[in-house]
């Protein structure tokens, strides 16, 4: 079988009509009322972004925010940790499209492999995907707010090995300045998990006060030392390196919540922020 006979890969919803509704007009009138907050105010160019990956209900508000005040460009690359115990650490997809039920994202095959040759350790498998959700729940909104022609490059990780979050910050920052157009990195991360509503509000203080620093060490430290539990750790760390290198040196929390704020049990809280890095 020739290269352009081989099969399409198509990665299929997983949480749709559960994380965020099934039906696209319904899922596209939901994409605009949670951006909503930030119509009024103009788009401007970012380096990277950090959103949220809980239901829409419970942090579809914040991941609006954020994108809704950042001009979305038609390459973007998502990391995102790994739900589903996938054995491999680092997981990219470099072919065929991530479906929603607005349509089909295709991947940048091109930005991907410039990513591959870059990190030797980031594995080619498509299979780490199915059933995660921390990237799925960002593309409706970056469909709906970003350009027709969107690609993405989606990562899938579950390592938090300093060493290799560094090589991975050095070759996005490489992949992203050789590019011969805009990309936006994104890192899908929440903050502290099922804490109770005041103990989380102080972890997700120190957390975002070490991404306002872009502070990525003390970023792990309190969730490897101090043991904070936050999911999408490692995500953040490597976005937030990359944008640096990049030049980026301005953060702005955009929002910040929490499962509370969504009716959540005050006794098991999930935090969430929306942060853009210019």
């Amino acid at each position: 079988m020739s290269a352009s006979e081989a099969p399409v890969w198509i990665r299929r919803p997983a949480v749709a009509g559960y994380f965020y509704p099934q039906d696209p007009g319904e899922l596209a009138a939901a994409v605009d009322r949670l951006s909503r907050a930030a119509e009024s105010l103009p788009r401007e160019a970012a380096t990277a972004v950090l959103v949220p990956h809980g239901s829409f209900a419970q942090s579809g508000a914040v991941i609006g925010t954020a994108l809704g005040r950042v001009r979305i460009p038609r390459r973007c690359i998502i990391l995102g940790p790994s739900h589903t115990g996938s054995w491999m650490p680092w997981s990219i997809m470099e072919r065929g499209s991530y479906r929603t039920p607005l349509g089909d994202v295709p991947i940048a095959s091109a930005l991907a492999d410039a990513l591959r040759r870059r990190c030797t350790f980031l594995e080619a498998d498509a299979w780490a995907q199915p059933g995660e959700h921390a990237i799925e729940v960002v593309l409706p909104f970056l469909q709906r707010l970003g350009p027709q022609d969107l690609a993405v490059v989606p990562v899938v990780m579950a390592s938090e090995d300093a060493l290799e979050l560094r090589q991975m910050a050095r070759a996005l920052a490489e992949a992203v300045r050789m590019a011969e157009e805009p990309v936006l990195l994104i890192a899908s991360t929440d903050l502290s998990h099922y804490e109770s509503e005041a103990t989380a509000r102080v972890q997700d203080q120190r957390l975002l006060g070490a991404i306002a620093a872009r502070d990525s060490s003390r970023l792990l430290q309190l969730v490897q030392d101090d043991g904070i539990r936050m999911c999408g750790c490692a995500a953040a760390a490597c976005v937030l390196d990359a944008a640096t290198e990049l030049g980026a040196d301005q953060v702005s929390i955009e929002r910040s919540g929490s499962s509370v704020d969504a009716g959540g049990d005050p006794h098991s809280v999930i935090g969430y922020a929306g942060v853009i890095i210019r």
